[in-house]
């Protein structure tokens, strides 16, 4: 998996950056671009629990084969603390893309508030988060936003940045997004003239 200070071009940092600067011209809303490595947690049970049962499993076999399967309490004991530590995997380890897509927003929303997105004045803060291992992208927005926005309304936006990861071309992709995002936001939060630049304008990036 490409880190994610490695995802975007020089270029494509700067094609980024140029788009929150041109959409946030418009409108008094903030918008911030993150680029993650991976939010599900808990990647590495699987690997362990495979071990462990192939182990135990070995173990198993190579005292069956000597004291008898059926009297072999150590082969049964190491069989079992396989088949737990695997059963132990299996729940711990998100399924499914759905419990991926649940793990990106868990995190956004925890970015959210690292970032200082909420803490606008306005409350009018939008994170555009991309995670790299899951390949989902979020759209995440403030109060002031979602009072006047529906919930779906962003589906467009992260389609649009989707399509341009897909087709090899990340920062065009994020750039159009965040250009979308800033024509709707201008259309509900016009910038005033005491407006200030609250957050960074550049991408971010986190394991």
């Amino acid at each position: 998996m490409v880190k994610p200070d490695k995802f975007l071009t020089n270029d494509d940092r700067q094609r980024v950056l140029d788009a929150v600067k041109d959409a946030e011209s418009r409108t008094a809303g903030e918008i911030r671009v993150l680029v993650v490595g991976r939010s599900t947690r808990h990647a590495w049970i699987p690997a362990i629990a495979l071990g462990a049962v192939a182990a135990g499993a070995t173990y198993a076999v190579l005292n069956a084969s000597a004291w008898g399967w059926a009297g072999s309490a150590e082969a049964i004991a190491a069989a079992s603390v396989g088949v737990a530590a695997a059963f132990l995997g299996w729940w711990l380890l998100p399924r499914g893309r759905g419990a991926k897509k649940r793990s990106v927003w868990s995190r956004a929303g925890r970015e959210f508030m690292s970032l200082g997105i909420r803490e606008t004045a306005g409350a009018t803060g939008v994170l555009l988060m991309l995670s790299l291992w899951e390949r989902e992208a979020v759209i995440l927005a403030d109060k002031a936003i979602n009072e006047k926005v529906a919930p779906d309304t962003w589906s467009r936006e992260v389609q649009i940045l989707i399509d341009g990861v897909k087709a090899g071309r990340p920062g065009e992709g994020i750039a159009a997004a965040v250009k979308e995002i800033g024509a709707l936001l201008a259309r509900h939060f016009p910038r005033g003239d005491d407006d200030v630049n609250e957050l960074p304008d550049d991408v971010e990036t986190r394991k």
